[in-house]
């Protein structure tokens, strides 16, 4: 299980907060991601996202189940494996603990691009006593039928540790800074430009 708070936000925002948490930020890295469904859209019914992203040339397969989200607390099965296409991505998702039968069915299945995320991910590694995360800042385009609209947003992701700490201490960021409550996916908020052209 993935484990993420994501809040609107500034570039601003998280400077400050690297300075208050005494981070060192590390190099950032540019992300383009293609998000995939059926011509039924029957992934996004069943809250499913399936991407290929680019990560600084590096090209990943990743598969998203079950978004579910409180307050900003983002809650989420994920599975990504090294690939150079779709095609073998689906193959080798499984080894990672992806549904195998599902994966076995989109390999199959035609599948459609049907929105684009391109940004820049600043990154610092948050070491506390109780927990590891990585605090990120997204900054970027969010795009679908033709139509782009821009993100801002900070993410903080459990590494490691007790979970009652890492949402302790995430809360206690958000108070901090009045930091706004994500609530919705990258992917979901594309998919309402494809929603408003129709």
């Amino acid at each position: 299980m993935e484990r993420e708070y994501k809040w609107k936000s500034t570039a601003q925002d998280f400077d400050d907060i690297l300075t208050y948490l005494a981070l060192t930020e590390t190099e950032p890295v540019s992300m383009f991601a293609q998000y995939y469904d059926t011509a039924d859209r029957l992934l996004r019914s069943r809250k499913i996202a399936l991407r290929m992203r680019t990560e600084s040339g590096e090209q990943v397969c990743c598969l998203k189940l079950r978004d579910i989200s409180n307050d900003g607390l983002h809650v989420h099965e994920e599975y990504e494996c090294p690939a150079d296409n779709l095609e073998l991505g689906l193959k080798f998702l499984p080894e990672e603990g992806a549904p195998a039968e599902l994966c076995k069915a989109l390999r199959t299945a035609s599948l459609d691009v049907v929105a684009e995320t391109n940004f820049i991910r600043r990154r610092a590694i948050w070491k506390d006593p109780m927990f590891t995360a990585e605090l990120s800042f997204d900054e970027g385009t969010l795009s679908a039928s033709g139509r782009s609209v821009p993100v801002q947003e900070v993410e903080c992701e459990q590494k490691g540790g007790e979970e009652s700490a890492f949402e302790e201490a995430c809360q206690i960021l958000a108070r901090r800074f009045a930091l706004k409550p994500e609530t919705r996916s990258k992917l979901s908020r594309a998919l309402d430009l494809d929603r408003q052209k129709k």
